[in-house]
């Protein structure tokens, strides 16, 4: 393809950017120890999901394809919209009911089809799947990005990981004490985990958040296998994927992934004090990474596990999928306390 008159090859196309790694104050108050946040909410297509998703299409259409089709919660359809832009090919993408107007709007903006493919992810999936096979039975061809279950989806969010070494290096500190992630199928926590395991973090721990309603990974950590929920309850619909991959199960059996659960009201009001504190507008399932910190309960997660002054990355997947009516709206269901006292008392906060 070419932009500007000039050629360019798909491999050369960046489509995911490197992310700041910023100090966090008031985070590190409520914490008693630095913590940094890795902005992946700062990517071209609003979340995280571009490293993996982008670097899938990419191989896709390196491969010759020019139809990609892509089922998705949301942020990994943006993704898949976004670099189907870029690449100069056709997206399809099967998302779930609920998104918000300008949401929906930005799908179109791509250049993309956007279908809505039913309540959640799974069902989205499968109606996905059925487009396919009937593109097929009519002679046409289009290629199947999946979300997060692909070994391609795995290494494109293992750069993120490579970055937080020298970025963290460069603020004068070395291997964290913790990475903070929430779980949705599981393709985000598998390239966190590739990644540290290439750059000799094996031995640091993940904290994996999940919401209750939403928690296929920690039951599947109860289990010893995959579990897949009858449902999904939740608020975080962009963590509600029914069963996880099989690559996180296994993960979570070699190396230590502490996964927790947070309830929505919580994850709800987490994102309500990031964007107080950070002015940035986030979604419940970075909300429930984000509870890990400001709930105040990170120490209890690790249990003395690493050094209390080592630092701790949380990686702010995203806000693709949410509008600021949309947060307003969930906080009045859940009855969120706009003054948020009741959890954080402020005087606490205050630097």
């Amino acid at each position: 393809m070419s932009e500007g008159g000039v050629s360019i090859r798909t491999e050369d196309i960046d489509l995911h950017v490197q992310t700041p790694l910023i100090y966090s104050a008031p985070l590190s108050k409520v914490a008693g120890r630095p913590v940094f946040l890795k902005l992946e909410n700062t990517q071209p297509s609003g979340s995280f999901k571009l490293r993996g998703i982008g670097y899938s299409c990419k191989l896709a259409v390196r491969n010759g394809a020019t139809h990609l089709v892509c089922s998705s919660g949301g942020n990994a359809g943006m993704a898949t919209a976004y670099a189907a832009n870029r690449l100069g090919v056709k997206a399809t993408v099967f998302t779930m009911d609920g998104l918000p107007q300008p949401v929906l709007k930005k799908f179109s903006d791509l250049g993309s089809d956007i279908h809505i493919g039913g309540p959640i992810w799974d069902i989205c999936d499968a109606t996905a799947k059925k487009y396919i096979q009937k593109m097929k039975d009519e002679g046409k061809t289009c290629h199947y990005i999946h979300p997060f279950d692909s070994p391609a989806v795995w290494d494109g969010h293992s750069t993120l990981i490579h970055e937080v070494v020298e970025q963290l290096a460069r603020s004068g500190h070395g291997e964290p004490g913790a990475v903070v992630t929430c779980v949705g199928g599981g393709g985000l926590l598998a390239g966190i985990a590739h990644g540290m395991e290439q750059v000799g973090w094996n031995h640091v721990p993940i904290v994996a958040m999940e919401t209750y309603g939403a928690d296929s990974f920690n039951k599947a950590v109860k289990a010893g296998k995959p579990v897949k929920l009858e449902k999904i309850t939740s608020c975080a619909k962009t963590l509600g994927a029914l069963q996880v991959c099989d690559e996180v199960v296994s993960l979570a059996q070699k190396r230590t992934i502490l996964s927790q659960l947070v309830e929505d009201k919580l994850a709800v009001e987490c994102c309500k004090l990031f964007l107080r504190d950070h002015q940035m507008l986030v979604e419940p399932a970075c909300g429930a990474t984000l509870s890990a910190v400001y709930s105040g309960k990170m120490g209890d997660y690790l249990e003395e596990k690493t050094p209390a002054t080592s630092p701790i990355v949380v990686v702010i997947c995203g806000g693709a999928t949410v509008d600021i009516d949309t947060l307003n709206g969930l906080a009045d269901q859940l009855g969120v306390e706009t003054k948020l006292e009741k959890y954080f008392p402020l005087e606490e906060m205050r630097l």
